[in-house]
């Protein structure tokens, strides 16, 4: 199989500038993801990282630059929790079959090798025993295996997740974590991951992304070379400070 540096890339960011209204909310961004690879993007919160999700995705036009995707791409999004209307009465096995659905199919219209895949797919994060359960039943935990789920089913190529593990325990966090971990690597997929977790998010990415909207930071780099980073050394000490002093303002 060849590497991922010899094959065409599944999307690439040129001097891409987001935000909202016609005005950019961080510098231009270029970054290109390839087959297989594990991106984190971190940064302070109101940094900007879902609004560049977002624009990946299409959902969001471009303040400027473009957003390159290959012919054909297959992208699966899994968003917060938050974002879920969990009253909505529906089954884990049918949330998850609406993975396979084409844009515009009509709800219901499955065939047997897409009820197999979705079946397939609860089953690779340990959640088959759920399919039956209510979606507004589950834990926070096991919503966001079944999130990953119903992306697995899609067949993408590549995989958007926005801050997977929030608001989830850290028994959940690091679940939610190694089974992200696993997924380029049973599927050989890419993955663009919006994370708090930045120490664990960089120990298992091939390359990560800082955005600070204040600061007017958007830089690309390896995992390694991010570590190695003065910018990135100013920008995480300034949010551990803030987060130490936060409990004693709350007293």
């Amino acid at each position: 199989m060849a590497s991922a540096e010899e094959r065409p890339p599944l999307l690439r960011a040129v001097e891409l500038r987001v935000g909202y209204d016609k005005r950019a909310i961080l510098p231009p961004i270029s970054a290109m993801i390839a087959p297989g690879e594990l991106w984190a993007v971190i940064g302070p919160n109101g940094a900007g990282k879902s609004t560049f999700v977002r624009t990946l995705l299409g959902l969001q036009p471009p303040v400027a630059g473009r957003v390159e995707r290959a012919p054909g791409l297959r992208m699966s999004y899994v968003p917060q929790q938050s974002a879920l209307d969990t009253i909505f009465p529906i089954s884990v096995a049918e949330f998850v079959l609406m993975g396979r659905q084409a844009p515009g199919q009509f709800f219901g219209l499955s065939s047997r090798a897409d009820r197999d895949a979705a079946r397939a797919a609860l089953e690779e994060v340990e959640a088959a025993d759920l399919a039956r359960r209510q979606l507004r039943d589950l834990s926070g935990g096991q919503r966001q295996r079944v999130l990953i789920a119903r992306a697995i089913a899609s067949r993408a190529a590549l995989f958007l997740l926005d801050e997977p593990t929030s608001a989830l325990d850290i028994a959940a966090e690091q679940q939610v974590m190694e089974l992200i971990g696993s997924l380029r690597a049973r599927h050989d997929t890419a993955v663009v991951m919006v994370t708090h977790l930045v120490e664990d998010g960089l120990e298992r990415a091939d390359r990560a992304l800082l955005l600070d909207r204040d600061h007017g930071v958007a830089l690309a780099a390896t995992a390694a070379e991010m570590r190695a980073s003065t910018t990135f050394a100013h920008i995480s000490g300034r949010a551990l400070a803030r987060a130490e002093i936060r409990p004693e303002v709350t007293r």
